[in-house]
């Protein structure tokens, strides 16, 4: 199996992997990921997989036989083109959360598995997903006002309770928002201007369930409109 994988990394033109059962293909992306890892220049493995089932799939079987791949999944948008609905928020939260882990430095083999409609789709551009991103921690001082003005700009729906990604509401000091990304949403709970406390919460219940740590908050929609989106 080695010598296949190497013979694939170092092809000179496209190869054409044929008659793989389903069963196997988890086995053999994580080993393709590890591969490309292994050639010490920060390749990583990705699959196109045929719909949003396959990808699922895939994504929840391949940590069972390669615990040390990492895996990351980039959905297209759950709607038509000139739709009258827009995307979910889950989906493109999702999206933007991916986006962001591609540019962090790699520790390990990463995976990378994409429908075949999210690759003929275009995304936004490496340098736009760095701007509107900004980390959040305990201790730091954030105008609530502008907090809330950010979350909008970056396509954060205000709610009266959160219970999915790209949602956020607030409650006098209290700020609750669930940041593209993150498995779980985030209480901010503010003295002042300054984040006194940030705790997780079930949004099921809305009950904290443990501390949290500093995170970053990434935009929640592809499709941002602001001055420049405008201009352009």
């Amino acid at each position: 199996m080695s010598a296949d994988l190497q013979r694939i990394l170092k092809a000179s033109q496209p190869l054409t992997l044929s008659g793989v059962p389903a069963g196997f293909l988890p086995w053999l992306a994580a080993d393709l990921a590890r591969a490309a890892h292994g050639t010490g220049q920060g390749g990583r493995a990705v699959v196109i997989a045929a719909d949003e089932a396959a990808m699922r799939a895939l994504a929840e079987t391949a940590p069972i036989f390669a615990p040390d791949v990492e895996v990351l999944t980039l959905p297209a948008w759950d709607c038509l083109p000139y739709d009258r609905s827009s995307p979910a928020l889950r989906v493109m939260a999702e999206r933007m959360a991916t986006l962001h882990l591609l540019q962090a430095p790699r520790k390990g083999p990463q995976l990378l598995i994409v429908t075949a409609n999210a690759a003929a789709q275009r995304l936004v551009t490496p340098f736009r997903v760095r701007q509107l991103t900004r980390r959040l921690a305990e201790g730091e001082r954030v105008e609530r006002g502008a907090l809330e003005r950010l979350l909008t700009a970056n396509g954060y729906q205000r709610t009266d309770a959160v219970h999915d990604a790209g949602e956020y509401a607030v409650r006098g000091s209290i700020v609750d928002l669930y940041p593209a990304g993150e498995p779980n949403p985030i209480r901010l709970d503010f003295f002042g201007d300054e984040i006194e406390t940030m705790r997780r919460f079930d949004p099921a219940d809305q009950r904290t369930t443990g501390p949290a740590e500093a995170f970053t908050l990434m935009p929640a929609s592809e499709a941002l409109i602001d001055e420049d989106s405008v201009k352009r």
